[in-house]
């Protein structure tokens, strides 16, 4: 039985009065921007009384830690805008909204075992990206998966002394916020199949956001930006976050492209264009 089903049967059993009807689940918002704000409003900051109890917890990360260990071998040891404890042997960092908010503490356990390797502190708060510190002030931002890989771009960045906000997603069908996208948007996702739906994913959001560009960055043929980071050096990353591929001999975009891109058009901004030197594709359905 459905859950519906199950429940109107259960009341007739048990003979209990009342008229409830199973409803019909309202079917999702076709709009991605729309989806975006349904989900966001689920999105939810820290109350000041629940962070300060856990702020007892929360111990300074000393170089011997395992957690800091763990993090200079990825180069985020100290990294700008990270702010990083020691929870109970555990690596345990902030994730702040837009606004500087504590929107949870995420707990990476080290090393990882049999349980998950990432834990919310508060649940029941969504899903919300980490956003770097001043967020809202460069002329782009960063949207990428992986909290720690936004931390390892927004320190790259600041390394070489380049302007840059970031939102690093906490997976690949999360989303980010809203505030801020209306400007020059980068994309950052793993190469596999979730990351290409999160790619066009956002790429939609980012156009309906009001973006005036979206340039999608190549994923790295091995590991991610904490690892380029770690084995090399902010420059390199930098560099690997910048650097124009050469353009795809083919490009194939599905056949809706041309109507949603007709629907991006924005009088104030001018019609929003995508990077192309890096356009976005998508496989080709046998």
């Amino acid at each position: 039985m459905t859950g519906p089903e199950a429940r109107a049967e259960l009341l007739a059993f048990t003979d209990t009065p009342g008229d409830w009807k199973p409803s019909e689940k309202a079917a999702p918002p076709s709009d991605v921007l729309e989806q975006a704000r349904e989900k966001l409003a689920d999105v939810k900051p820290v109350t000041h009384r629940a962070f300060q109890e856990l702020q007892f917890r929360l111990k300074p990360l000393r170089e011997d830690d395992k957690a800091a260990r763990d993090l200079n071998r990825r180069g985020l040891w100290q990294a700008i805008g990270f702010q990083a404890f020691n929870l109970e042997g555990d690596l345990a960092f902030l994730i702040r909204g837009p606004q500087g908010r504590v929107y949870n503490v995420k707990r990476r356990r080290i090393p990882p075992g049999k349980r998950s390797k990432y834990q919310v502190i508060f649940p029941g708060l969504g899903a919300p990206a980490w956003c770097s510190p001043g967020y809202g002030q460069a002329a782009r931002v960063l949207l990428i998966e992986g909290e720690l890989n936004g931390v390892a771009a927004y320190h790259a960045a600041c390394m070489v002394q380049q302007s840059l906000d970031v939102q690093g997603l906490a997976g690949a069908d999360t989303w980010p916020f809203l505030e801020g996208l209306n400007r020059e948007v980068w994309i950052y996702a793993d190469g596999d199949s979730s990351g290409e739906a999160m790619r066009a994913r956002l790429q939609d959001l980012s156009f309906r956001a009001g973006a005036s560009r979206v340039r999608q960055l190549p994923s790295l043929p091995e590991g991610d930006y904490c690892d380029l980071l770690g084995k090399h050096g902010p420059g390199a990353l930098w560099d690997a976050m910048t650097t124009r591929p050469e353009r795809p001999e083919t490009h194939w975009w599905p056949a809706e492209h041309d109507s949603r891109f007709a629907a991006r058009q924005y009088p104030m901004l001018g019609p929003p264009t995508s990077d192309p030197d890096w356009p976005l594709q998508r496989p080709k359905r046998e």
